[in-house]
């Protein structure tokens, strides 16, 4: 059986605003037969979704890649054009279709880091989405920069609801007045024109806190013992000391001889 390479194809730009994608429809399978696509410059993938069969796809590795570098930090809207896999022996072709996806995973090789898989999301372009998108947190709060305060961003992103062809690029909110002691929270966003917020309103985006104060605890002072000094006796001393000792002994010899006497 003769293979048959999937036909080289260009990505383009279509007059609804968002990139067309060429793919191609896949049918083998296999490990080998993956890693023997993707040294031919191919990126396996797949679609699934709305009104859309899951169906493996090919896409070219460097059309997908000028995409996302173009496109970088956005939501990856596009028309993916799955052109049919070219006949075999003989045999009939597939039908050629396209359809609006999002993005959905990019999976990267962890050591080289070049794009290995991708997954497309089929979507319906008059039908609302949820999709998270940055949150952009602009100036600087008075706390900080006047009290010395900190700040703490704790929700990047925000997800939103809207049409996939109003898609935000962020959610952006001014900070410049926050003090310590302030909190942000999701319902103080104001959501882009066309969107709407769909987060937990209750969810802290960032707040201003106390500065931390590290304690410098002090050693406690140390206790100087003077040391012992033993002082040698001086020989007058030993001497009288020797003559007491005899006293001693003389009386309690005259206390004894007195009682044998008795």
């Amino acid at each position: 059986m003769t293979r048959t390479a999937p036909a080289k194809t260009q990505s383009t730009h279509s007059a609804a605003e968002h990139p067309v994608l060429a793919a191609n429809a896949r049918t083998a399978a296999g490990t080998r037969t993956a890693r023997r696509l993707r040294r031919d410059g191919w990126v396996p993938g797949v679609v699934y979704g709305k009104a859309v069969t899951p169906t493996t796809v090919l896409v070219s590795r460097r059309e997908l890649l000028k995409f996302l570098h173009a496109h970088a930090g956005e939501h990856g809207l596009l028309t993916l054009r799955v052109d049919a896999q070219p006949p075999t022996d003989g045999g009939p072709g597939g039908t050629s279709w396209e359809k609006p996806v999002l993005i959905k995973r990019v999976e990267r090789d962890p050591v080289k880091g070049d794009v290995i898989h991708i997954d497309f999301h089929a979507i319906a372009l008059t039908e609302q989405i949820r999709i998270k998108i940055p949150l952009v947190l602009n100036g600087i709060p008075v706390g900080v920069k006047q009290d010395g305060g900190l700040l703490e961003h704790f929700l990047r992103e925000v997800e939103v609801e809207c049409l996939p062809t109003q898609i935000p690029k962020q959610v952006e909110h001014d900070i410049s007045a926050m003090k310590i002691g302030d909190t942000l929270h999701v319902r103080d966003l104001s959501a882009p024109p066309g969107a709407r917020l769909t987060s937990d309103p209750e969810g802290v985006a960032a707040s201003v806190l106390v500065p931390k104060v590290e304690k410098v605890e002090e050693a406690p002072a140390e206790t100087v013992t003077e040391p012992e000094v033993i002082r040698e006796k001086k020989p007058e001393t030993e001497a009288a000391e020797g003559k007491e000792e005899k006293k001693a002994e003389k009386k309690v010899e005259k206390k004894e001889e007195k009682k044998e006497e008795k």
